[in-house]
This record gives structure tokens, sequence and C-alpha cells, in this order.
């Protein structure tokens, strides 16, 4: 019983939907991703989020693509992450932050 507990604890523990590191009890991070190297202005911001309730229920769409496609970013300056998790796993969100210009 002690291995299964701890097999769960540890799955629970090491997801990589909580960003880059996470709190045991409370995890609000944001980090950078990538960068567009060029000359492209930072005018317009959009984000999207993925949720997941207890490892058991997930919905959303973060791709960096379709958030530019959706707020009508035609060139994107910058891709950045922002995490947040709390108890473990019993609620998580991972969101992308799109910048860009305006088509």
């Amino acid at each position: 019983m002690k291995l299964v507990l701890f097999s769960l604890t540890l799955l629970l523990a090491t997801n990589c939907a909580s960003g880059p590191v996470g709190g045991l009890i409370y995890s609000n991070i944001k980090y950078p991703g990538t960068t567009n190297g060029t000359d492209v202005k930072s005018t317009t911001q959009a984000e999207d989020c993925i949720y997941n309730v207890l490892g058991l229920v997930g919905v959303g769409n973060s791709g960096a693509g379709q958030i530019a496609k959706n707020n009508k970013i035609g060139r994107i300056a910058t891709i950045d992450y922002h995490s947040l998790n709390v108890l473990i796993g019993v609620f998580r969100m991972q969101c992308t932050v799109v910048t860009g210009e305006k088509e």
C-alpha cells in the first residue's frame, strides 16, 4: 500500500504541466519562452490557457499559432508562459502568452 501511495505522489509531483518549478501547495509562475529575434513589435498581446482538475479532466487550447490566428496577430514577437498549480494537481492552469503585430 505504501508503494502505491508513493507512486501516486511521485506521478502527481512530476507532471510537466506545472511549469519549470512548482510548489507542493501553490505556485504561480511566469516564465519566458521564445522571441522572434527580429524587428517585430509587441503591440498586441493575447493569451489562452489549458486547465486540468484532479488529473482527470483537461480542457483548453494554448497553442501559440491558434492564439495568434484567433486574435489576428500576423507576426509573432514573443511567446511566453504562465502556470498556476494548486495542491499538486488538484487544479492546474498552463497559459501561453503571444505578443506581436496585428495583421
